[in-house]
């Protein structure tokens, strides 16, 4: 069984402008991105590394960029072009692996950050697929860019009170694997990667496993 916590990619998206109006003066990293004339798909790699981006921050970006160009690599390239192979293999990584990892407890130690696992991924990718340019305005790809900044950091803050609201479960029912476990993937999506791998640990110790408890996605 899977549960999911209660906000969207779509509320994230929704809220994004009221968000960051409200946040005049919080620094943006996406500003401090450099402004590139051409982005291969190392480059794109390289920002998300940047802006820490989680499985919904990536799922979107995968959504408006990667698919289009995906897209066109088939038509163009074909589909059994190296270049076009690999990009299903990242749309894969963006829209469901990434967040799998993640959920089913393969991303729990200290070192398992956003920014790890998306270098994991490029690990021995083909150097043809990563300098491969994106036929994708530059600024269209800025614009996602800073999208994704102002998700995640709306991301933060309203994961900020979900862990509150849990924290307060866990105060009533401290033995409950599933709660921990729910504890360590806000901690993480909030950067708090000590504190979520010692509440993963908490969470195995009282009995939480892939078979047999609750996955909880983001």
């Amino acid at each position: 069984m899977i549960q999911r916590f209660a906000i969207s990619y779509d509320d994230l998206y929704a809220c994004c402008g009221y968000y960051f109006s409200q946040s005049v003066g919080e620094a943006s990293v996406a500003a401090k991105l450099p402004k590139r004339k051409l982005y291969t798909v190392k480059d794109l790699m390289n920002d998300l590394k940047k802006l820490d981006a989680t499985p919904s921050v990536l799922y979107n970006v995968g959504s408006e960029l990667v698919y289009r160009e995906l897209d066109w690599c088939s038509k163009t390239l074909g589909d059994d072009h190296l270049v076009t192979q690999n990009l299903v293999v990242l749309m894969e990584f963006m829209q469901h692996d990434y967040e799998n990892q993640l959920v089913t407890g393969e991303l729990w130690r200290v070192k398992d950050t956003p920014k790890s696992a998306l270098t994991s991924f490029m690990h021995e990718k083909p150097e043809e697929f990563l300098n491969h340019c994106i036929g994708i305005l530059s600024v269209q790809i800025q614009e996602v860019l800073k999208k994704a900044d102002e998700s995640r950091r709306l991301e933060k803050k309203q994961y900020k009170k979900l862990e509150k609201q849990v924290r307060s479960e866990i105060k009533a029912d401290k033995k409950n694997p599933d709660l921990w476990n729910k504890l360590r993937l806000l901690l993480w999506v909030l950067g708090k990667y000590n504190e979520s791998s010692e509440a993963f640990k908490t969470a195995k110790e009282l009995g939480w496993s892939i078979d047999s408890s609750t996955l909880v996605a983001i």
